[in-house]
């Protein structure tokens, strides 16, 4: 068992009282689904969390700021933390830089400045000197209760964000390449769970693409496994085919979100997230972008919307699924190419004369639901999984 001190996202701590209880409840939760929770006690913005397996893996736990493996040390006076501290962490500081931040989270005979002193002093003989501006260590000191301490010297960066789950669901629209599991990830890292709907025009190939996304996507949702429904593409590519070329993206975009919408009344979503970047290509011109969204219920959430594509691949190849989204082609590009101003008449005309039954086409949708152990299981009645 290991002794964890994580600090939540501050967004976490400015929130009202129910709330932030809320909110907490769901993150230890979520980290139960990373590691096994053996205990947790919650001291304001601090975790102290007894825990079985990789520490690591709390990295990909949203709601955290930070995290560390740390000592607990049982004390009776200053002199007497002073001394296991100095103990816990001589070797660490031994020819290094250092600095002492020591907290106090509950009333004490002592303040967390007289521990950074005398701690601090403690240390000086064998190190290479204080440094409060850029130490090569720092010791933390965590002072959770009068006599009980938590010491650790290896601070790791959490995802920060809210934990998943207490943001609602969200239909987000991936299509397998690059931008679509980056706004995926983004909208998640904000409290959101996803249901993953696919159109499935490119194949086996463009499958197992998609799922191999959503897999890696899977570790960061916790507790929450990650449906998608993959949505035969075949009736829509035929009626996309009567429509003007330079309408033809835009109308399959508007497909989209009218397929999205009518997945979310299935499965309690309130909104529709895509991987669009305002004028990145020509279908999501801001013309176009209005075009296609006209009279759509749901908000549509672009957390890409004022990124450079440099920037999306580099989130892509931090969260791991620039890999495979690198490998899959651009399948909209089958609708040829379009206009960058088209008309909200001339977008509902086109979707008209397309003439698609998206209830009936989202009712005949396979449905599988990605497990945290990286399986696809296929829901247990019937295609469409309607759980929630």
């Amino acid at each position: 068992m290991t002794a964890v001190v994580a600090t939540l996202a501050g967004e976490l701590c400015i929130k009202g009282r129910q709330t932030r209880f809320h909110m907490v409840r769901e993150l230890l939760a979520n980290i139960s689904a990373a590691v096994r929770l053996r205990s947790s006690r919650v001291y304001g913005g601090l975790l102290v969390l007894d825990v079985d397996g990789d520490p690591s893996a709390l990295s990909r736990v949203f709601g955290l700021a930070h995290y560390a493996v740390a000592s607990e040390v049982r004390y009776d006076d200053l002199g007497d933390l002073v001394r296991r501290a100095a103990e816990l962490t001589a070797n660490d500081v031994r020819g290094r830089r250092f600095a002492v931040r020591a907290r106090r989270l509950s009333e004490d005979r002592f303040t967390s400045l007289d521990v950074n002193r005398e701690l601090g002093a403690a240390l000086l003989g064998g190190s290479a000197g204080v440094d409060l501006e850029s130490p090569e260590v720092t010791v933390y000191v965590d002072m959770v209760e009068r006599g009980l301490a938590y010491v650790h010297t290896s601070l790791q960066a959490g995802p920060g964000g809210l934990p998943v789950g207490v943001a609602g669901r969200t239909v987000a629209l991936v299509s397998g390449g690059i931008d679509s599991p980056v706004a995926t990830w983004m909208i998640m890292r904000r409290g959101v769970v996803p249901v993953v709907l696919n159109l499935a025009i490119g194949g086996r190939e463009h499958r197992e693409a998609v799922l191999s996304e959503v897999k890696l996507l899977r570790p960061w949702a916790g507790r929450h496994d990650i449906k998608v429904y993959f949505i035969d593409g075949v009736p829509v590519m035929k009626a996309l085919a009567e429509v003007r070329r330079p309408l033809r993206v835009i109308a399959l975009k508007r497909v989209l979100y009218r397929l999205a919408e009518a997945l979310a009344r299935i499965e309690g979503a309130h909104s529709i997230t895509t991987g669009e970047s305002l004028s990145q290509v020509s279908s999501q011109t801001m013309w176009n972008l209005e075009a296609e969204e006209h009279g759509i219920e749901l908000p549509i959430l672009r957390p890409l919307i004022a990124m450079d594509k440099e920037d999306i691949v580099r989130v892509a190849r931090s969260i791991g699924t620039y890999g495979v989204s690198a490998k899959v082609p651009e399948y909209c590009s089958l609708a040829g190419p379009s206009t960058t101003r088209a008309s909200v008449s001339d977008v509902l005309e086109a979707e008209k004369s397309m003439n698609l039954d998206y209830a009936a086409l989202v009712r005949s949708a396979e449905a599988v639901r990605v497990t945290l152990e990286g399986r696809a299981e296929a829901p247990r009645e019937g295609h469409l999984d309607k759980s929630r």
